[in-house]
């Protein structure tokens, strides 16, 4: 019996591993809690890493961006109620 992977079963791990449909990562290791390659959020982390001149930002810039994101979905959030 053979251990490759079948054509089927090999998409169906890429299509969750580049799941994109929520700004939130589940499982990042570093710590990090947005997903940056979400569409909502891509945009906004691309202008962040412009304005800070940067092709790859450091852990502390990009916790920065993170905590700014989160400001910016509990201001919707309170402005929806």
């Amino acid at each position: 019996m053979s251990k490759a992977m079948s054509i089927d079963m090999a998409a169906k791990l890429v299509a969750c591993k580049n799941d994109n449909s929520s700004i939130f990562n589940s499982n990042n290791k570093y710590g990090y809690k947005i997903n940056i390659n979400h569409p909502d959020i891509k945009e906004k982390y691309e202008l962040f890493k412009k304005k800070k001149k940067a092709i790859i930002l450091s852990d502390e810039e990009r916790f920065e961006f993170e905590a700014i994101i989160f400001k910016m979905i509990e201001r919707k959030r309170k402005n929806a109620e």
